[in-house]
């Protein structure tokens, strides 16, 4: 607990009373939450007031709770992607001709082709994960708002760019 002092400070005996809860259970309730307790003016243990009500409300454990499950999404989209573009890479470099034999432009349309066929079934067999969580907050820009065709175009221009 850090000795900050605020206006409009709630203690924590009047959280913990409105909740039907013990003081302490209400103080680390808060602090795991990461809510910052403070001291009112009587140097009681309190809350902003702002920070009282996400709590009391429920409000502070949801958003906690939303922005672990986006972080989750987040993560599972990000293996995802590198799945398909390991994919997509593979595909490109064994549609290299061999260390040593020119190839010429036919050579590399047809790794490009391979790379962008191989991205095309990786995501038709693997869709990408999609969010199902609350649509308000983080969850507006969702991984998957964007095209497929783009993602795949994107991974092309990345494996072209690599194998140069």
């Amino acid at each position: 607990m850090t000795t900050t002092y605020i206006r409009g400070a709630v203690p924590l005996a009047e959280v913990a009373a409105v909740t039907k809860r013990p003081v302490a259970a209400v103080e680390a309730e808060a602090l795991e939450l990461g809510l910052h307790v403070v001291e009112d003016w009587a140097g009681r243990h309190a809350l902003a007031e702002a920070d009282a009500q996400r709590l009391v409300s429920g409000d502070a454990r949801r958003d906690r709770e939303h922005d672990a499950a986006w972080a989750a999404h987040l993560a599972a989209c990000a293996r995802w992607t590198a799945a398909r573009d390991t994919a997509v890479q593979k595909a490109y470099a064994d549609a290299q001709p061999a260390p040593g034999r020119l190839g010429g432009g036919a050579a590399a349309d047809a790794a490009r082709q391979a790379a962008s066929e191989a991205g095309r079934r990786y995501e038709e067999t693997t869709p990408p994960p999609l969010w199902e969580g609350r649509e308000d907050g983080n969850a507006g820009r969702r991984f998957t708002d964007r095209p497929a065709k783009g993602l795949i175009a994107r991974t092309v221009g990345r494996v072209k760019a690599g194998a140069r």
